[in-house]
């Protein structure tokens, strides 16, 4: 009898992280672990990215993407998994769960 063990080896970025990729509305899930249903968003137009939290959009910063990270100029956002759709990041030693709408 023959056993065959397959093992995968899978990236935390199945997606390329770019500045296309992130363009529109991430719904953040989690922070730091626990569930989020306050309806808070990442939002990313062009080279701006936006936070709206409570319903308020927060003034835009411009931003660059570099190999893992988001870089607001004043500060970056390490991207801890990447697929296109969902994201795992850390901004300020918060670690956010996020989901493309």
């Amino acid at each position: 009898m023959a056993i065959f063990v397959l093992v995968f080896s899978q990236s935390a970025f199945s997606g390329e992280l770019t500045k296309e990729a992130l363009q529109g509305d991430w719904l953040i899930v989690a922070l730091s672990g626990k569930p989020e249903s306050d309806k808070d968003y990442w939002q990313f137009e062009g080279d701006k990215f936006y936070q709206n939290l409570d319903g308020h959009r927060i003034s835009p910063d411009k931003f660059t993407v570099k190999p893992g990270i988001i870089d607001l100029g004043y500060a970056k956002i390490k991207v801890l998994e990447f697929d296109g759709k969902e994201m795992t990041a850390n901004m300020a030693g918060f670690k956010y769960t996020l989901k493309k709408e």
